[in-house]
């Protein structure tokens, strides 16, 4: 009998506790929100889930994590309550009226950062875009609500989202986001410092209901009440005509002015930027398909196509185009560089022209000592800015992921035989 009871007492000893994710010592209050936004300004950049090691030298505990948009959002607030000991809670938006909290005690057998990995992994399958509008809320215009930490979010037309790193002193956001990701996606997320088109962010529904605009996450008193009891809501964003909104909110959150060859250099390294990143997801889609070679099914195809990605790449060219445009009628260009005039002019030859009528007699162009932002892709292929406008605007690189990279790159015209036998959910061409 004593036998039995010292085994049984062993078994007891033996097993786990039930171990919370990790355990808050802290609570959220504006001291620690300044202190949230302060770490977002400084340490959340594209490379916090692709670097191995940290500033200091240790390994980076979150190495390896793919995020898309939304996972990026939720990982920033996470991360910073799991180190500095907050709680981190979000509505459940898989049942009615629960909540998952860092409370959870599921990973028992898992080290502390193993269940954080665990959590993180949990709240990307669990949370997307449509479960930010009952985590946030939508905020007033100033610098203090608008601020590093907080969150820009399309509607649900085009579920995409943006985690805000700073809003630089020219009044223009400084985002890190990413896009839909797959078994063959890196670790590295996207970067911006640029307006995204506010069409494009609140299409369908320019309304303080849309769960669109710039947003702040909710104290956890507040989840689950009508958004307009949550402290600090403001439907101030939503007031302006949509074709003033950014014009309005820059001049609103500025704090300088941008000079005309500083905004052309920062314009020019966005579209560059975007540019770059489609080599990325371009090469991504092609691994998988090399790998899978048959016709993609929709899931896949949702990953691996690129319809938004473009055509956030030629609101940027567009943008630039404008702000070039208008700067040569305000004062003919005097304050840019001769380099900065000179690629400009090989972009965008027919400035005085209509766009359409541009896209149609640009000729084909080749590197020059007046390129910019030369890429290599599909191999030793390399084209710059000037030629990957061209191609674009002509609506000659596909965003369909059935099709060889010739047809992604405009080098072959169009769909192919295969792309046009294998199903397809949507794309994307240029309305000029």
């Amino acid at each position: 009998m004593n036998l039995v009871m010292i085994l049984i007492a062993l078994v007891l000893f033996a097993a786990p506790g039930y171990a919370a994710v990790w355990t808050d010592s802290n609570q959220w209050s504006a001291e620690w929100e300044n202190r949230y936004s302060t770490w977002v300004k400084s340490e959340w950049n594209r490379y916090f889930f692709s670097r191995r090691l940290l500033p200091n030298g240790q390994s980076n505990p979150y190495y390896g994590l793919r995020v898309d948009c939304a996972d990026a959002v939720y990982s920033m607030r996470l991360i910073f309550a799991y180190e500095h000991r907050l709680p981190f809670v979000i509505k459940d938006p898989t049942y009615s009226g629960s909540r998952i909290s860092n409370k959870m005690n599921r990973w028992d057998r898992q080290r502390e950062i193993e269940r954080v990995r665990s959590f993180l992994l949990y709240i990307h399958e669990t949370t997307s875009t449509r479960s930010l509008p009952g985590d946030t809320y939508p905020v007033a215009i100033s610098r203090k609500t608008i601020r590093s930490g907080g969150i820009l979010a399309t509607t649900d037309v085009n579920h995409h989202s943006w985690t805000i790193k700073e809003i630089l002193p020219i009044g223009v956001p400084y985002l890190v986001y990413n896009s839909v990701v797959g078994s063959h996606s890196g670790f590295t997320m996207q970067e911006r410092k640029s307006w995204p088109n506010a069409n494009w962010v609140f299409e369908g529904n320019y309304s303080s209901s849309s769960g669109a605009g710039f947003r702040h996450w909710r104290p956890v008193s507040s989840l689950g009440r009508p958004v307009w009891e949550v402290p600090g809501y403001s439907t101030e964003q939503f007031q302006i005509p949509l074709q003033k909104w950014t014009k309005t909110l820059q001049s609103r959150l500025a704090t300088q002015q941008e000079e005309d060859d500083e905004m052309i250099t920062r314009l020019v390294d966005n579209v560059c930027v975007g540019f770059k990143d489609r080599v990325s997801y371009v090469n991504e889609a092609l691994s998988y398909k090399r790998q899978y070679p048959s016709c993609m099914s929709y899931e896949a195809f949702d990953i691996y196509s690129s319809p938004s990605r473009d055509e956030r790449i030629f609101d940027d060219l567009m943008l630039l185009r404008r702000s070039y445009k208008d700067i040569l009628q305000r004062n003919g260009g005097r304050d840019l560089s001769a380099e900065q005039k000179a690629a400009l002019t090989k972009i965008f030859p027919y400035i005085s022209q209509s766009t359409a009528s541009e896209a149609r007699q640009m000729p084909v162009q080749n590197i020059t000592e007046d390129s910019v932002c030369v890429v290599n892709y599909l191999g030793s292929r390399s084209m710059d800015m000037a030629e990957f406008k061209r191609r674009l605007f002509l609506g000659w690189l596909s965003n369909n992921p059935n099709e060889r990279g010739e047809y992604r790159w405009g080098v072959l015209r169009g769909p192919s035989d295969h792309a046009r036998y294998c199903p397809s959910w949507g794309g994307w061409s240029p309305n000029l």
